[in-house]
């Protein structure tokens, strides 16, 4: 896709892209008949005399199918100008259509105009603008066979929403991405299941090429029926290779409007028919249907747009969680539901989402029907009353029985203060060196007499709480504690200067640790062969990611090679403080090599299928805040590169130019 993208840039082109998009509706009947419109395995069965195209029959208009279009309407912020509804005759010639004609609206659509919004992987934000919806019924199903095609009319004039761009989509993932969100748009609305493997969920997408800086649109191509986002990226990525290698070859655009269909096994399109176009339609008022008012339904019906997927993702990615994350919780309408519900009450998207993603597999949030209980549950771990362990507990017993009394389960289990208290006096006078270094300032060796406390209470208090009762404790003995941590925390090279700060550059306390032995391998040493056995590595933080009881740390060692470090809540009760390691820090990790899951593999690195399960962690010396972002170095001010040079370096890019550079000197 790079080299396509790198490509049209230097021809100095651009991509034209619109989609049309048929959405099957959820009514209970067809669009024009009483005819059940559900699947059905015997051919033929739910049809009348109306669906199936015979001679002195009428239509009749599906009021459900109306008022589901205005929701999508509403959802797409769409002006719903057009007050009075009337049909047309699409004419055209195919055995799926015994009437030889489609009815739908090509005059006067139910939806006008509207605009859906979308955010990318990296966080950008793009919109689509629609042209017009319009309501129309579908076409019979086609079964071709040896000799003879059959037709199967149980899905004509079942009601169809099409939904028209306009050729503003310049990006072929772009496309993709659009058209998941109209998916999820009419999922949460509950118009329709949009699965795209019964056909429910079909796109057609026109692409043609043009020179940058015009608004030509020169003749397209039009990719039908596909069923995957996969596919679309696939085939629009196909079909503009052979428009690019037409434009190499002639110097002018390829002439011919056509029609083509996606091989997925060749991995190729095919020429289907050349294209027809509007006037071939001929398309005329359809005069069986009378004229429809839909001011009053218009006015009733409202969409809630804060729960919609740009709204919801939204609110996530400003609360701090990644745009691919947050994707996650809007990709079904049952998590975006469960989300939503949650987080009206708890109003902490990061923490919501942290929380669900730990203790929810994605096909658990079918189960999820007492939203209150969680919510309240929620809220005691936030507090720190329950510990992570007990959440999970509690969430698999309401999973199993929505009527589980919670309340009763946490508060047998939980600690009592008198019994943590007890225990953390006792920790301290075992362990005085430790709680010195505390009270002179060193927060970061509470993590120590953590670990203790909860040897000897178990898992029912957090170690969050334990933490602060810790540090409480400590500060109550030691008036001066607080003055000594202030001015023993340095921030980015000035004193902390309020609370906030202290607690950010906590860790900063720890010593320059110098060892004799730092590693058993070095990563590019490391192979599918060392499965299974105990190694330590140690090297430089190139990224972390917190996954709340999971902390996934990249590390780059000596070899230039990069290892995927796992790191365990339940064997680390200082994973946040770990979680706040920032890049270029230095660390030495012990623990065992395990296959990464398959959906899991990084193909990218040579150690993608590895990773170290850590038992033992050290931090040897940390980093301070880095003043640019080394993979995207290059987009950085230049005197501030210069003025980091030895971070500059760090850059993969970087560092091959110099190596390429001083292999040709």
């Amino acid at each position: 896709m790079e080299q396509l993208t790198a490509t049209l840039e230097k021809h100095g082109l651009e991509l034209v892209i619109g989609i049309e998009t048929h959405i099957r509706l959820n009514t209970n009947t067809k669009l024009f008949c009483a005819c059940p419109n559900k699947e059905t395995e015997k051919a033929n069965t739910n049809i009348c005399s109306v669906c199936t195209g015979q001679m002195g029959v009428l239509p009749a208009i599906n009021k459900e199918a109306i008022k589901k279009a205005i929701l999508f309407g509403k959802a797409v912020n769409s002006t719903m100008k057009n007050e009075v509804l009337s049909w047309d005759r699409k004419h055209y010639e195919y055995p799926d259509q015994p009437k030889n004609f489609q009815l739908t609206q090509f005059h006067n659509p139910i939806i006008p105009d509207g605009e859906v919004k979308c955010f990318r992987d990296d966080g950008t934000t793009f919109a689509v603008q629609i042209e017009q919806t319009h309501l129309e019924e579908d076409a019979a199903k086609l079964m071709h066979e040896a000799k003879n095609s059959l037709v199967d009319f149980n899905k004509s004039g079942v009601p169809l929403i099409e939904v028209v761009t306009t050729p503003c989509i310049r990006n072929i993932k772009d496309a993709a991405t659009y058209a998941q969100y109209l998916q999820r748009i009419v999922q949460n609305l509950e118009i329709s299941e949009a699965n795209l493997e019964k056909g429910e969920f079909k796109s057609d997408v026109s692409v043609s090429l043009r020179k940058k800086g015009t608004s030509d649109l020169n003749p397209r191509t039009e990719i039908k029926n596909l069923n995957s986002f996969k596919f679309m990226v696939d085939a629009t990525g196909e079909e503009v290779t052979k428009q690019l290698a037409y434009f190499e070859e002639h110097n002018t655009f390829r002439p011919d409007q056509t029609t083509v269909l996606w091989d997925e096994a060749l991995k190729q399109t095919k020429v289907m028919r050349k294209k027809e176009f509007a006037a071939d339609y001929r398309f005329a008022h359809e005069p069986d249907i009378p004229f429809v008012n839909i001011k009053s339904a218009l006015e009733q019906l409202k969409v809630d747009q804060s729960l919609l997927p740009f709204a919801i993702e939204t609110e996530l990615i400003n609360g701090g969680v990644l745009p691919q994350d947050a994707k996650f919780f809007t990709a079904d309408a049952v998590r975006s539901g469960v989300y939503s519900a949650i987080n009206n009450t708890i109003q902490d998207p990061l923490f919501v989402a942290k929380t669900l993603s730990n203790n929810l597999k994605p096909e658990a949030y079918e189960k999820v029907t007492n939203t209150v209980a969680l919510t309240d549950m929620f809220a005691s771990f936030k507090s720190g009353s329950v510990t992570n362990v007990l959440l999970a507990n509690a969430i698999k017993e309401l999973l199993k029985n929505p009527e589980f009394d919670y309340k009763t389960y946490f508060k047998d289990n939980s600690i009592s203060d008198e019994s943590l208290l007890e225990a953390i006096d006792k920790v301290i006078a075992d362990n005085t060196a430790v709680a010195n270094e505390i009270k002179a300032g060193n927060q970061g060796k509470a993590g120590v007499l953590v670990g203790k406390v909860i040897g000897i209470v178990g898992k029912g208090v957090s170690g969050k709480v334990a933490r602060e009762k810790i540090l409480e404790r400590l500060s109550s003995n030691n008036d001066n504690n607080t003055s000594a941590t202030a001015e023993n925390t340095i921030t980015g090279g000035k004193q902390a200067s309020n609370k906030e700060a202290v607690q950010e550059e906590e860790l900063r306390q720890i010593p320059i640790v110098a060892k004799e032995n730092y590693r058993s391998h070095l990563i590019s040493e490391l192979s599918e062969e060392t499965i299974g056995q105990e190694v330590t590595v140690s090297g430089w933080v190139a990224s972390l990611r917190d996954h709340g009881d999971l902390v996934f740390v990249d590390l780059r060692d000596s070899s230039h090679q990069v290892l995927q470090v796992r790191l365990d809540g339940s064997d680390f009760d200082n994973l946040d403080e770990i979680s706040k390691l920032k890049p270029e820090s230095v660390i030495m990790a012990t623990g065992n090599i395990v296959k990464r899951a398959e959906d899991d593999f990084n193909p990218g690195i040579r150690s993608g299928k590895l990773e170290l399960d850590t038992k033992n962690l050290e931090i040897l010396n940390l980093s301070k805040t880095l003043p640019f972002e080394l993979k995207r170095a290059v987009k950085t001010n230049e005197n501030t590169r210069f003025t980091y040079k030895f971070l500059d370096h760090r850059s993969d890019e970087t560092r091959r130019a110099i190596v390429n550079r001083h292999r040709v000197l």
